[in-house]
């Protein structure tokens, strides 16, 4: 009998078998074979798909997370069927590694992926990723848009992987003038980062042109073509959304959205007494035109950057919804595991700075938004989660077991009991060079140790009160009143171990 089941299971997924394992001669033998194969089918049926939103350089900082400016109707409706997570981390705040350690379910140091250049596939040849994973369970498995940095990674394991569409500006002549650059620089022999710097254009445009002319509107449309296609087995599907990225750029109306004078010029001072190599000089904001070489922006410069980011946000944001509303028109969002998470934060000249690159709570916290059928709707948690933890979690809410590898551990008790606890801190990384800044965040503060890779001395130390702001002013490292409280959380600081089953309470 347990042969016979198994191979009804191979039945379901290559039809053309039947008459190779069975003889059905008559009608009893038939309505056997049906009897065997209900409880088959009955479990596809039951198998739940997976919808993951990636986005790009997207901070917490939505209508559904109280900002007073921003509107994110979509997501904030996504937010109202599901479970939000107050307090989510990255595991590194810059786009291929913190993908990379999404996908794996695994921290960077685990990876050995700490850079722009270090696919996840040609890094870790054997990575269980999810991808991996769920093909391997039968899932048609899905990539639109920018989900992981480099766009092929994982190819074996995608049933569908179409190429980014669009160009990430939509103006003639700002086309053209990109188009000169890049013919020059190749002239002259520039490759990679090279090539990148110096064929930039404007860091904003508003071109008054439809959705699906800039690449986030394109893929939209792609995710919507495939979820319309017949299939006879669950997906895993990933959607990745380049917005609010740099160059902000989005069709007019949702500049339209928004006035200049809504946006306040952060404090640009840094944090008193922190050190110099916990900060950045801005990332690639840098190389766009009209952007000074050094020193900071003027006011005016500050808010029109500002006023871009947020139009990218609700640009992105419509993206989601028309999704999300082709999975609702087809029945699916019943049996739809929907994700949405952000792969860093952001610096909008908080401190007087730009982009990520950091370990500051503004470069590591990341939205997260879970809606699963059958789970809490419309709450909130204040659990400490990494996203490392995503991957064991989507396993479980399939019928899965997470694979022994991943570093993280399944929140599906958050998703039960939203005001239950899970860790005792979240963990991020960033590199200078030859030292690694390993950065606990509890649920009060965030203690950060530069340590040198080859004395494994720690050379700089950071601790930062956020019980009251996202922005602290003052690093707390020497003061006297916190040194017993900077002895408990060094302990926890080892770049050996993590004793990450630890960490959960």
């Amino acid at each position: 009998m347990l042969r016979f089941y198994v191979r009804c299971k191979v039945i379901l997924l290559r039809p053309n078998l039947l008459k190779e394992c069975f003889d059905v001669k008559s009608l009893t033998t038939s309505f056997f074979l049906l009897l065997c194969l209900v409880p088959v089918f009955a479990a596809a049926s039951e198998s739940k798909n997976v919808l993951i939103i990636f986005m790009d350089d997207l901070r917490p900082e939505l209508g559904c997370y109280g900002h007073p400016v921003i509107s994110s109707p979509n997501i904030d409706a996504l937010a109202a069927d599901g479970v939000l997570f107050e307090r989510a981390y990255c595991q590194q705040g810059i786009c291929a590694p913190s993908r990379a350690s999404m996908m794996a379910g695994q921290y960077p140091d685990t990876l050995g992926i700490y850079d722009l250049w270090s696919p996840l596939r040609r890094t870790v040849p054997d990575a269980m990723s999810m991808p991996r994973y769920f093909t391997q369970r039968g899932f048609e498995t899905s990539s639109f848009g920018k989900v992981y940095h480099h766009h092929i990674d994982d190819k074996p394991y995608w049933s569908h992987l179409p190429a980014v569409p669009g160009e990430k500006y939509a103006a003639p002549q700002t086309l053209a003038k990109i188009a000169r650059q890049k013919r020059l620089a190749q002239a002259k022999g520039l490759k990679g980062v090279d090539l990148f710097l110096s064929t930039q254009g404007p860091p904003i445009e508003n071109a008054d042109v439809p959705d699906d002319t800039y690449p986030d509107g394109a893929v939209a449309n792609q995710a919507i073509e495939t979820l319309r296609q017949k299939r006879d087995k669950p997906f895993f599907m990933c959607v990745g959304f380049a917005k609010p990225h740099l160059p902000f750029a989005a069709p007019k109306r949702y500049w339209d959205l928004y006035k200049r004078e809504q946006f306040a010029v952060p404090r640009r001072k840094l944090p008193t007494d922190a050190p110099v190599i916990a900060f950045t000089n801005w990332g690639e904001l840098r190389a766009y035109a009209g952007i000074p070489s050094e020193g900071p922006l003027s006011d005016d410069q500050t808010q029109q950057l500002m006023h871009g980011y947020a139009a990218c946000v609700s640009y992105a944001d419509a993206q989601v919804g028309k999704v999300i509303a082709e999975l609702d028109r087809l029945g699916l969002r019943d049996n739809t595991i929907v994700v949405l998470w952000g792969d860093h934060g952001y610096k909008l000249g908080d401190y007087g700075l730009w982009c990520k690159h950091t370990n500051l709570e503004l470069d590591t916290r990341v939205p997260l938004i879970v809606s699963a059928p059958g789970f809490a709707k419309g709450v909130r948690t204040k659990a400490l989660v990494e996203i490392v933890d995503l991957f064991p979690t989507l396993a479980k809410l399939t019928g899965g077991e997470p694979p022994p590898q991943c570093d993280g551990n399944s929140f599906v008790r958050i998703l039960e009991k939203p005001a239950a606890t899970f860790r005792e801190f979240a963990i991020s990384q960033y590199p200078r060079g030859s030292v690694m800044g390993y950065s606990i965040r509890t649920e009060r503060w965030r203690y950060t140790e530069w340590i040198d890779a080859k004395t494994r001395r720690v050379v700089d130390r950071e601790l930062y009160d956020h019980q009251t702001t996202q922005r602290p002013s003052h690093n707390l490292a020497d003061n006297a009143e916190h040194q017993e409280l900077i002895a408990d959380l060094s302990q926890y600081v080892d770049a050996t171990n993590r004793i990450k089953n630890a960490q959960l309470k």
